[in-house]
């Protein structure tokens, strides 16, 4: 699983617009307000802005950056892919490195994605509460014209108040921890300053944005 595939299905589950929750949820910070609120932002100015946006690379991953950082939970998914052992040996200015690179990557081939699918549909399958759980998951399907739909997915979290991804179920494999089987082997063997460069030095984007200290649990 590459990590181009990882931010394809990122795309479409951003693109999953409106969640339908249970009332119990519904409070004023509920999954479905905060998703609802980021993702028809965004899809309307893609819609609106998309002859633009598609000539201006920097213009259209500033947009996906700052839409990106209410939605994905970066520290979640950082800690899933080093692992206890690999965040343990890092040290802080690794860490930092390490999801500065990541947002980026994450930035530039979503961007490329949502560019191209705004127009897909998602349906919504029932949604079971599940309020003993840390997380709740949220089941859809994801249609493009003339491709077979497929089953999104995608596990989300309560950070501090604002409920984010932190996983996503594509057609049953997850795609977060598919990027750690791809990645792991490689900062065993070479270490973690090895990914850090390499993806420093391929095609990225700038993230204005300041990345927060991360204080996983």
């Amino acid at each position: 699983m590459t990590l181009k595939t990882l931010s394809c299905w990122l795309g479409a589950a951003a693109l999953a617009g409106v969640l339908l929750w249970g009332p119990g949820l519904l409070a004023k910070d509920s999954p479905r307000e905060h998703l609802e609120d980021v993702t028809t932002g965004l899809l309307t100015q893609i819609r609106v802005r998309q002859s633009e946006l598609k000539a201006d690379n920097a213009a259209l991953h500033a947009l996906v950056a700052a839409s990106l950082k209410p939605i994905l939970d970066y520290d979640r998914i950082v800690k899933i892919v080093l692992g206890k052992k690999h965040y343990g040996q890092a040290t802080p200015q690794q860490r930092e490195e390490f999801v500065v690179e990541l947002r980026k990557q994450l930035v530039r081939l979503y961007a490329e994605t949502i560019l191209s699918n705004a127009h897909g549909e998602v349906r919504y399958l029932p949604f079971e509460p599940q309020p003993d759980r840390k997380y709740q998951v949220v089941k859809t399907k994801f249609l493009l014209p003339g491709r077979a739909p497929f089953d999104l997915h995608y596990l989300m979290r309560d950070v501090e108040g604002v409920w984010r991804v932190f996983e996503i179920r594509a057609g049953g494999i997850f795609l977060v921890k598919s990027l750690t089987k791809t990645l792991r082997p490689e900062i065993d063997q070479n270490g973690l300053e090895t990914v850090i460069e390499r993806w420093r030095g391929a095609a990225a984007v700038e993230v204005d944005a300041p990345v927060a200290p991360h204080t996983l649990g």
